[in-house]
């Protein structure tokens, strides 16, 4: 039995400090602060809701930049909307955040399977990379989402796309983009290749020509409008792209890889 993770996106990859676990709750207060506690109140003074915390907490800053780890320690956390893969029943709607589900949840639901972890994936692999997020959108509102998919890779499948009752308020019947639309966004498309390149940290792109070539098309399998068409996990773990560029990276940092690519 498989589960199906389907929240598998950058909030929950955590990055722990080595030697962490060893500290107490004292020792580590000491060496970075208490937490901040806020209290929650409702704007009408009424009591909060079922399931609603009575706090919140700030962020603590743990006085170091990612890229100055070393020896970090990754933890995959949150499985609450996982599910085995020999549940009859499927799922009809996830609680993903909407920049990284995949576009089955609105068009085709109770279709939900491993290519929805595929696509969540890709998403995530490109948000590690680029720095920011691949579907972003101001609001995270769903139809902004799906016209940016869109902008990125491309027109719906025609079955979709007349479902899709909201795609006049963002294009003409033909695809193209309105002009007087109302929605934040310029009216053109942005291709994957286009905002490949625009992925650098600094003033130079982090991709040579060759490997910005094969990670696009790494993605493009990934990103597979229909999830039966997407590449499957064991695909993209032998993928071009894994194999030359993003598994020697993690060799170069003794970092083992707890899968066979011959």
């Amino acid at each position: 039995m498989t589960k199906i993770a389907e929240d598998l996106h950058p909030r929950n990859i955590l990055l722990a400090f080595p030697g962490i676990d060893s500290m107490s709750v004292e020792q580590l207060y000491q060496k970075y602060v208490p937490p901040t506690r806020t209290e929650i109140r409702r704007l009408d003074g009424a009591p909060l809701g079922p399931g609603v915390p009575s706090h919140s907490v700030v962020p603590v800053w743990l006085g170091s930049f990612c890229e100055e780890v070393s020896d970090p320690r990754i933890t995959i956390s949150d499985f609450g909307e996982a599910w085995l893969n020999t549940d009859p029943s499927p799922r009809e709607e996830l609680h993903t955040p909407p920049i990284y589900l995949p576009p089955e949840t609105t068009f085709a639901k109770g279709s939900i399977s491993f290519p929805a972890d595929i696509w969540t994936l890709a998403c995530t692999i490109h948000e590690i990379m680029g720095e920011r997020p691949l579907f972003e959108c101001f609001f995270g509102d769903r139809n902004d989402v799906i016209s940016e998919m869109i902008s990125t890779l491309g027109l719906l499948p025609e079955d979709w796309w007349k479902m899709w009752d909201a795609r006049g308020e963002y294009f003409l019947e033909d695809g193209t983009w309105r002009t007087d639309m109302k929605r934040r966004r310029a009216p053109r498309s942005m291709p994957l290749s286009e905002r490949i390149q625009l992925m650098g940290r600094k003033d130079e792109p982090d991709f040579s020509a060759e490997e910005a070539e094969s990670y696009e098309k790494l993605l493009r399998t990934m990103f597979q409008y229909y999830p039966e068409k997407r590449a499957t996990a064991k695909e993209v773990a032998k993928s071009d792209w894994m194999t030359r560029w993003g598994v020697p990276s993690l060799r170069a940092y003794d970092i083992q890889i707890p899968y066979d690519l011959s």
